[in-house]
């Protein structure tokens, strides 16, 4: 009863902060606005004030989100067990079963580091790729520490290759965000919403090498009391075997579940990510 008083009033709190975030931080709110508005182009001036009312409530659910984080070590099963549903979890236990582990492919979306947790604290530990905090050791372990308490595993994504290739080996759980622009060599150009937008491609290739399937998840915080974590159909790296571009091909289709998940529930995800740079002057 104590610790559900002070989650729902630290939400609370972190929710407003967000919301100051979006009147006050005009960067990050142009960022957000010029992205919503090239995904949903407005028609008209309804539309441009729904987009707003979208990009306004996904700042506060990303302070929801930091709200969920810091009070992470306290989130125990049993009362998870009542404010969190996995839809879909046969996808996940059925292709653990084949041995070849299973690449988690989630994007910055609802409370997904909550899901992360959960998903450990039922038995489904996972390897997570991150970037390391290198201004500030004591965030980094804060952050560290936070993504481990349930028994998950960070790996640094530089030189992780070699570890994520064993994990799988061994038949375990991968975890990555896959949504976010990629700036490195390793990614193609790949279509989300009409517009072809650099993507990630390490994880595909990881799967076509390991045989391990990518099954897409995302997690909807929808209140205070209801997150649901919504497991997509596997992408089977053997379906594409024979394809003239099994990476391109199996990137599409990755893509196409994560524009998917952003229609269902727009003011999820973060929009204030420069995901399209090249095609919007930020």
């Amino acid at each position: 009863m104590i610790f559900a008083t002070i989650r729902i009033l630290t939400i609370l709190k972190f929710r407003l902060i967000g919301l100051l975030v979006f009147i006050f931080s005009g960067k990050r709110k142009k960022i957000a606005l010029k992205n919503i508005n090239f995904c949903f182009e407005p028609k008209c001036l309804i539309d441009q004030k729904n987009n707003k009312k979208i990009i306004k409530k996904s700042f506060m659910l990303l302070g929801h989100s930091l709200a969920d984080f810091i009070l992470i070590r306290f989130y125990k099963k049993n009362y998870l067990d009542k404010i969190f549903t996995i839809k879909n979890l046969d996808y996940l236990k059925e292709n653990l079963k084949l041995g070849k582990g299973v690449i988690l492919s989630t994007g910055h979306f609802g409370s997904w580091e909550l899901a992360a947790h959960y998903l450990a604290l039922n038995g489904y530990k996972c390897m997570i790729l991150y970037k390391p905090m290198k201004d500030s050791k004591f965030l980094e372990k804060i952050i560290k520490d936070n993504r481990e308490i349930a028994g998950n595993i960070l790996i640094p994504k530089e030189n992780s290759l070699l570890a994520l290739f064993k994990h799988l080996k061994r038949g375990g759980i991968v975890l990555l965000a896959s949504d976010q622009h990629c700036y490195s060599n390793d990614g193609r150009e790949v279509e989300l919403f009409g517009h072809n937008v650099r993507s990630h491609t390490a994880f595909i290739n990881l799967s076509l090498k390991t045989g391990a399937p990518i099954l897409p998840g995302f997690v909807y915080t929808k209140n205070l009391f209801n997150y649901e974590m919504e497991i997509c159909e596997p992408i089977n790296p053997e379906r594409f075997k024979n394809s003239l571009d099994p990476e391109l091909e199996m990137a599409i289709l990755s893509n196409k579940y994560l524009e998917t998940a952003i229609k269902k529930a727009p003011e999820n995800w973060l929009w204030s990510h420069r995901r399209f740079k090249g095609l919007i002057n930020y």
